[in-house]
């Protein structure tokens, strides 16, 4: 069975990481900053330069960013300037435990986001590994609001980002049964967190679509140190290496 190759999605805080990311071998390319959080969204003025930058520069990977998490929304009533190369779009569910109507709050949010930008996103719905610590939701009930509200995909990450991994915190046994639910409904599922080398053939076994990577695309595989071309490489190799192992395996 030929089986499509994974993707790679490295997250880069702004401009000046984009090139590190794109020669490295990244498929996608997501801008979120490392200092807000998990999903922490980029300042305002990080978005015009990004603007700019695309208007510029001949960008041929899809784009994604984060918005932070749908509890900061509660406050929050300016729109950020979503730069218009912009594809793909997801909040954190974090603190959203006991919430009834959260799913209702996601909704109302993303609609005043695609109103305000006059442009319909793809939106990607986000599930924490470790979502007790996080207050949130289980994995298995983003995955039902994800089939519900129509996403383009689902994204497994991990909140604390202190070092312990997404395979720490989750089963493969776990991961693959949300990742084949996922799939029979057409829904492609990234996988996230502190992932590392030795991560990749479990994962590959798994058979998701795309990998997001932050720390491991770093110096040193700190997340808040600059994106490096080199580990971005490093990286794209090795993944490349387990996965087209296990599936022609």
């Amino acid at each position: 069975m030929n089986l499509p190759p994974v993707e790679l999605l490295v997250s880069v805080r702004n401009c000046d990481e984009i090139a590190a990311a794109l020669s490295g071998g990244c498929d996608l390319l997501d801008f979120k900053e490392p200092e807000n959080g998990a999903l922490g969204m980029v300042s305002s003025a990080t978005l015009q330069t990004i603007e700019a930058y695309c208007e510029n520069q001949q960008i041929k990977v899809p784009l994604s960013m984060a918005l932070g998490e749908l509890v900061e929304w509660q406050e929050r009533q300016e729109i950020p300037p979503i730069p218009r190369a912009m594809r793909y779009l997801k909040l954190g569910p974090s603190q959203i435990q006991g919430i009834a109507d959260w799913n209702a709050r996601w909704q109302d949010v993303t609609s005043r986001i695609e109103t305000a930008r006059q442009k319909r996103y793809e939106w990607i719905a986000v599930a924490y590994a470790d979502w007790e610590q996080a207050n949130s939701i289980s994995p298995a009930e983003v995955l039902t609001a994800a089939i519900e509200n129509h996403c383009a995909g689902l994204l497994i990450d991990t909140f604390n980002k202190q070092g312990t991994g997404l395979l720490d915190l989750l089963s493969g046994r776990m991961l693959g049964d949300i990742i084949d639910q996922a799939h029979r409904v057409e829904l492609k599922v990234a996988l996230a967190g502190s992932i590392r080398f030795s991560d990749l053939e479990s994962l590959a076994a798994l058979q998701p679509d795309i990998i997001g990577i932050r720390g491991a695309a770093c110096a040193g595989n700190r997340r808040t140190d600059p994106i490096q071309e080199s580990a971005v490489r490093r990286f794209r190799e090795q993944l490349d290496r387990q996965f087209v192992c296990r599936h022609s395996g």
